[in-house]
């Protein structure tokens, strides 16, 4: 922290950051970077800060009025604060730098939130559960971090000189270093490097320092025999050393091969020191070098710690508000975790960014439930980030299960994970996996507790083989069943009742939105009764025949009325060709119309996904930027002319009578529910699912 005088006026956040007060988020983000970076280069070092601050004073500063002005809650508040004025300033000292207004009442506000984050009181938190440092009582112990634990343990336990492990910024490599320190008897020495160091010299002294040895000495061949004498001390008296290298991809050459120089240190038995290099995956990179050879051929054990898949992630969000005392007082929705895992790809930093700001924006909308608009206002206010599709997502998904298989081999092979010799045991990683399990299936009463159904195979429906009249229901293709005649079908759907035909039909609309299977398992009447909060969805009622469900062109869920029985039973249309469409069921069912016909009464359900947040009536009048968006979007689509303005006037409402018109919608000019859901469907950056193919 900044030592500022006891009297003194803290300096003025835009000013400090150099920055307009009418600067933007990303400005004031870039120009952020570029300072920090400024400050941290060589070329600063011993370089006298204006104001008579220290470099770690003037970094501490601009961090602390980046902090306040990067956050669009606090950056309000203080706005708001310099706005409402103080009663009086203190006097201004002669020949001080005037600055804008500073008052008693900010500072105290500041300092408030330094203590408590802004939400903490609201959501009843212990602490901020998604802070970004590294905490190791946060470890939340996903199959891939218990991948890496075992192998680091494995090669401690079998003293390799070498071990490797790579992964993604953000992928919780420095937690797990730290968790793994901690556990650690005292019969292990370590010395933890955290900082690249610039050459040879500075990496040898970093690592007499961290071990308790001088480390002054300006030669390396003293430093080097001073260690050599510590190895065998400690040999001696039964203890092993490691060097732990975290941000190793940034060392340079000959650092790498001083480190390779030092596992030369050995009795004629063993080794007397082990090195672990953690960095990301440009290390790989750097280790692929040919004047590194010698260190790549001894590297004897490596890793790589993936980004966790969606279950992991919804297990880690539960995890840190759990640790953080928020066990049952706010939920994570499962769409909202979705939506999460989707933009931050599975890196827990990035989840951590995201899970705060969705909290702070639930804060300041008054609501304790994650919803999927509470995550993307969080993604908009970061900015910069892209949501994983779906494709990448099972890619990464079987590279996880890959992983999960050789996890299982590691666990069940019989390795004894305590030292052979007299020496100690080092730890048992599999009581620490015991006592940090992967607990998906406890969140207090956030998550349903049932045991979740199995459901049926549903794949991508292809050309279905022609059918023949009075053919039996049979397979007509992996997972889908043909029907042929109404009885049959009849006696299908009277087998389930109402609630549980709904259900079984909303879920394969939910699947045709991208809902995955494990969260479909778990699909009831309370989450389809609240659509928005659950799903991110809105529900229209559609009334007509197949030519207006083929204009719509969204799968839909049909009403179908059983002979002789007044209950209504529910069938999903997710596919429809000429004469026959893909229904969905307890199965995937083929059917032609003519035998669904009698049954339904032309009653139809449409979900669909505002993707804008758009209000739900635009009509003449209305003012705001929906009202651009409409405009480029249908002059895009050819309906509209005029020049874009934030007016709903004449024109437009001209244009979206005419859009109207060409795909059978109420003609009234005015931008409802029904016209915003077929817009959405016609334009190709949204994705909706769609009942006939393109």
């Amino acid at each position: 922290m900044t030592n500022t005088p006891k009297n003194s006026q803290k300096p003025d956040c835009y000013q400090v950051l150099g920055v307009l007060p009418s600067a933007t988020q990303d400005e004031i983000v870039a120009v952020y970077k570029k300072r920090i970076q400024f400050l941290a280069s060589p070329k600063m070092k011993n370089k006298p800060i204006e104001g008579g601050l220290s470099l770690e004073e003037k970094i501490s500063q601009l961090t602390e009025a980046y902090q306040m002005l990067a956050d669009a809650e606090k950056r309000l508040a203080y706005n708001k604060t310099i706005q409402a004025g103080p009663a009086s300033l203190p006097a201004t000292p002669p020949n001080a730098v005037v600055r804008p207004l500073q008052y008693r009442e900010m500072e105290q506000a500041v300092r408030k939130k330094k203590q408590s984050s802004i939400y903490i009181d609201y959501y009843g938190f212990a602490e901020k559960p998604f802070n970004l440092t590294p905490d190791p009582k946060y470890l939340y112990l996903s199959s891939k971090h218990k991948e890496v634990l075992a192998h680091l343990v494995f090669g401690l336990q079998e003293n390799n000189g070498f071990l490797k492990i790579i992964g993604e910024v953000g992928t919780g490599k420095t937690t797990i270093c730290r968790s793994f320190l901690r556990e650690l008897n005292a019969d292990f020495n370590f010395a933890y490097i955290f900082h690249p160091c610039a050459n040879a010299l500075e990496m040898l002294q970093s690592i007499s320092a961290e071990l308790g040895l001088p480390a002054s000495s300006r030669s390396k061949k003293d430093l080097v025999h001073q260690l050599h004498r510590y190895l065998l001390r400690e040999r001696q008296r039964g203890h092993r050393v490691a060097v732990i290298i975290d941000e190793a991809q940034d060392l340079d050459a000959p650092v790498l091969e001083e480190l390779r120089l030092l596992s030369n240190l050995e009795t004629e038995t063993e080794k007397l020191i082990q090195i672990i290099l953690i960095g990301q995956p440009e290390l790989d990179d750097l280790l692929n070098r040919p004047n590194l050879r010698q260190l790549r051929q001894r590297i004897t054990i490596q890793w790589e710690l993936l980004p966790l898949n969606l279950e992991e992630t919804r297990g880690y969000i539960q995890h840190r508000l759990n640790v953080a005392g928020g066990k049952g007082k706010v939920m994570f929705s499962r769409p909202a975790t979705e939506l999460i895992f989707r933009y931050a790809q599975g890196i827990p930093r990035m989840i951590n960014v995201l899970a705060d700001r969705a909290l702070l924006v639930a804060y300041t909308r008054n609501t304790k439930k994650i919803t999927p608009r509470e995550v993307r206002l969080a993604v908009k206010d970061f900015g910069g980030l892209s949501m994983k599709s779906s494709r990448t997502f099972w890619k990464v998904l079987a590279s996880a299960l890959a992983l999960v298989v050789a996890a299982i081999f590691i666990f069940e092979t019989p390795l004894d994970f305590k030292w052979s010799r007299s020496g100690g045991m080092v730890m048992d990683l599999k009581q620490l996996i015991q006592q940090n399990p992967i607990d998906l299936s406890d969140p207090g009463e956030l998550i349903p507790q049932a045991e979740p159904p199995v459901l049926p195979s549903a794949g991508r429906t292809g050309k279905p083989g022609a059918l023949a009249p009075g053919v039996p229901a049979v397979s007509a293709e992996a997972g889908t069943l043909r029907i042929s005649r109404t009885d049959k079908l009849v006696a299908y759907l009277a087998g389930m009742s109402s609630s549980q035909s709904k259900i079984e039909a909303a879920k394969w609309i939910l699947k045709s939105w991208g809902m995955l299977p494990q969260n479909l398992a778990l699909v009831n009447e309370a989450s389809l009764a609240d659509l928005k909060g659950e799903f991110d969805l809105s529900a229209i009622t559609v009334t007509g025949d197949w030519h207006r469900l083929r204009g719509l062109n969204y799968p839909a869920i049909l009403e179908i009325t059983l002979p002789d029985t007044d209950s209504t039973m529910y069938l999903s249309l997710i596919s429809l060709k000429k004469d026959f469409g893909i229904f969905g069921s307890v199965d995937k069912l083929e059917i032609p119309l003519a035998i669904v016909e009698p049954l339904w009464h032309q009653q139809a359900t449409v979900l669909w996904q505002d993707f804008e947040n758009i209000p739900d009536v635009l009509k003449t009048g209305y003012r705001g930027r929906e009202t651009v968006w409409l405009q480029k979007n249908l002059r895009l689509l050819g309906f509209f002319k005029g020049p874009n303005a934030p007016h709903y006037g004449s024109q437009t409402a001209a244009a979206v009578r005419r859009f109207q018109r060409q795909y059978n919608i109420k003609e009234d000019g005015r931008f409802g529910v029904e016209t915003q859901a077929m817009l959405y469907n016609l334009l190709s950056i949204y994705p909706t699912p769609q009942l006939i193919g393109p």
